[in-house]
């Protein structure tokens, strides 16, 4: 762990508005929390209010004097049986296991989810006069995705394999239950059918494109073929392209698999149609399973001696008139099936199917988790914690596009921060009752 610097406010960013963000960080300052709970040591839930305590950190500013820590004061109780003393409990203000305050740990992960950890602190130092280490902002990262992946998992012989979205964003674990509880919802945004679309990336490990460069070059000098890749993740999602939203999320450090191909695509049970490439863990446990025309295409056009030799002789003109009339009769024969097949996607007034016939909106998706992962990462739990907050921001997405654009997840859903890492380790409390709680003497 670095040390902390010392840090300045940046005069390039209107300090005005640096100073109306820390002056309601500062309305915390001195502010009593910590309502009564069951003792922790033996469960009695009559207790003694027993002073308080004024040291729990809430932030830290930067200010052009130097840091300024904000920090709020903890009820103390006492059990009435054991006599036993302990804070009382502050999950109004505070997560479990974090240091800073639910508003600073939130603006971690907000900013987490399109830069990296560096980056976050100079953001926090920069926009809001907050000093919270890159350290700090990764292990707040990483207890979120462990989080995510245990309170929302698709687990195979009791083995954690895949993070279901659809239950992290709607609180629903199959498309089933989504089209059941929001039926008008759907209805009122013309959705008459879901596709579900499944891929695979595989961004770089720290150090593996170094690796695979002095690899390859010894490959050379002794005349071996080169390896095409270098030693990266195994990042698998699922997508549901009429919402914008990530319906599964993996990432591993072992290679692609049928079981992590069945729990990847568990969530997406109840979509019209699924779209997957040639993958052959995808076979055999997809009932309308629709093999991507693109990766179809390109599969056949390395077999196709047309191809072979067109390209050969040099004639890419007509190399692309041929894979363009290819293209042309393909497209037109996978959607003549899937209209009879699934005619809600066609559209009578455009003639026209309007429901995907290749695997692009995943593509895409898989290009834009790869590219905010901004740089390589040595550990698959930090790899995880990022692409969880990247899928996440991509389906609770409120501008796409250049312009202004709230997706589906964001206007229904019902995720929050808070739903993750603010659930609490202690029993709920029974109805208070005035007489209770006492002051000791």
């Amino acid at each position: 762990m670095h040390e902390t610097e010392e840090k300045t406010l940046n005069s390039l960013v209107p300090l005005g508005l640096i100073h109306a963000f820390q002056s309601w960080f500062r309305g915390f300052q001195g502010q009593r929390v910590g309502d009564p709970r069951p003792c922790p040591k033996c469960g009695e839930t009559t207790v003694w209010k027993n002073g308080y305590r004024t040291d729990r950190l809430f932030a830290i500013l930067i200010t052009e004097d130097g840091f300024d820590e904000i920090t709020v004061e903890i009820q103390r109780y006492q059990c009435s049986e054991c006599r036993h003393s302990y804070d009382g409990d502050i999950g109004e203000l505070f997560y479990e296991d974090c240091e800073y305050a639910k508003p600073v740990v939130d603006l971690c992960l907000f900013h987490a989810a399109k830069n990296p950890f560096h980056a976050c602190e100079r953001i926090l130092q920069n926009q809001y006069g907050l000093q919270v280490d890159r350290d700090t902002i990764q292990r707040y990262a990483e207890l979120f995705g462990d989080e995510v992946a245990e309170q929302h998992s698709v687990t195979i012989a009791g083995c954690i394999l895949s993070m279901n979205f659809l239950s992290l964003l709607f609180g629903d674990s199959t498309v089933d239950e989504l089209k059941t509880e929001f039926a008008d919802e759907l209805a009122a945004e013309d959705i008459d059918g879901l596709v579900g679309v499944a891929d695979e990336t595989y961004p770089a490990k720290k150090g593996a494109k170094k690796d695979l460069y002095e690899e390859n070059m010894r490959r050379k000098q002794e005349g071996e073929n080169p390896k095409k890749w270098p030693e990266g993740f195994t990042v698998g999602c699922s997508y549901l392209t009429q919402l914008g939203c990530f319906a599964g999320l993996q990432c591993r450090n072992t290679a692609f698999a049928r079981a992590l191909a069945l729990a990847l695509v568990f969530p997406l049970l109840g979509v019209d149609y699924w779209l997957t490439d040639d993958n052959d863990c995808y076979n055999d446990i997809l009932p309308d399973r629709v093999k991507c025309l693109v990766h179809k295409l390109r599969t056949r056009a390395r077999s196709d001696e047309r191809v072979s030799e067109l390209h050969e002789a040099g004639e890419l003109e007509e190399l692309r008139e041929y894979l363009e009339d290819e293209y042309e009769t393909a497209y037109e024969e996978i959607v003549a099936t899937l209209r009879e097949e699934h005619p809600s996607f066609w559209d009578e007034d455009e003639e026209e199917f309007n429901g995907p016939v290749s695997t692009n909106a995943i593509e895409g998706g898989n290009w834009r988790l790869k590219y905010g992962l901004g740089v390589p990462y040595a550990r698959c739990h930090a790899a995880r914690a990022r692409t969880s907050l990247l899928a996440l921001r991509e389906s609770m997405s409120t501008f796409t596009n250049g312009e202004p654009a709230e997706s589906f997840a964001h206007r229904h859903g019902s995720f929050s921060f808070e739903q993750v890492l603010g659930e609490s380790s202690t029993q709920p409390l029974p109805p208070r009752k005035e007489d209770h709680v006492t002051q000791a003497a």
